[in-house]
């Protein structure tokens, strides 16, 4: 039975001369993969050109080949980016959230949630206005959070560090990557309540990702390490 759902595209692999891999997390069904045949003509009904990085399309496909290899019946966007491929910053997030949620979801199963976090994520880093200089954050803080490994805000004057293996703000700081300072880990404690009154110095900021990132790499298997980090803390202000 063909079935039609909205899907979020984590990658694509040349398969042959012609011919593409794609995998799509979708609404319903989790990560799904197929094979694109004819995908660099332009006379193909599906094509190369809507599988850039996390398009957001709607696909259709026989439920037969669920978490098999097999062919999509069609394709169209259910949302096309018009920000992102034009603005440096937005489009090193974006490459930052496809590396690390194609490292998270190359064999998932169905997650409502997740997709919900996704697709509202993307389309908020597309349509908003003035870009916030800690989207990422904000986003890694909902992953945490929708992944259920988030730690307790249980941050004060008395225990001002936070300590990414044991997972909670702690009273002793070890200078090493497994603790953040106590400037970043108050604004670590503010993003997990989704307030601040102020930006920190870019620094810190960078020391609050690389933070965040580590702490994920720690309390989840899928995730090692992340090329696209660097480009981010580089061009973001």
């Amino acid at each position: 039975m063909f079935v039609t759902t909205k899907g979020i595209l984590l990658h694509k692999t040349k398969y042959s001369d012609s011919s593409i891999i794609v995998k799509i997390f979708t609404e319903n069904f989790g990560t799904q993969s197929f094979i694109v045949k004819n995908a660099f003509s332009k006379k193909s009904k599906i094509n190369y050109t809507f599988f850039t990085s996390l398009a957001l399309l709607e696909i259709t496909f026989d439920d037969v080949i669920l978490h098999k290899l097999g062919f999509l019946k069609d394709v169209c966007f259910s949302k096309q980016y018009i920000k992102i491929p034009f603005d440096p910053s937005r489009n090193a997030i974006l490459f930052f959230y496809n590396e690390l949620l194609y490292k998270l979801l190359r064999n998932s199963i169905e997650d409502k949630k997740m997709f919900e976090l996704m697709e509202k994520s993307l389309i908020e880093l597309d349509t908003v206005e003035k870009l916030s200089p800690d989207t990422h954050l904000y986003f890694l803080a909902d992953l945490m959070q929708t992944l259920g490994i988030c730690p307790e805000n249980d941050y004060s004057l008395r225990k001002p560090f936070f300590s990414i293996e044991e997972n909670r703000f702690s009273d002793i700081f070890v200078d090493n990557k497994f603790f953040l300072s106590e400037e970043a880990s108050t604004y670590f404690s503010e993003i997990l309540n989704r307030q601040h009154s102020s930006f920190p110095p870019k620094p810190i900021r960078n020391e609050v990702l690389t933070g965040m990132v580590h702490y994920l790499i720690v309390h989840n298997e899928h995730i090692y390490a992340l090329d696209s980090l660097g480009i981010l803390m580089e061009l973001m202000k």
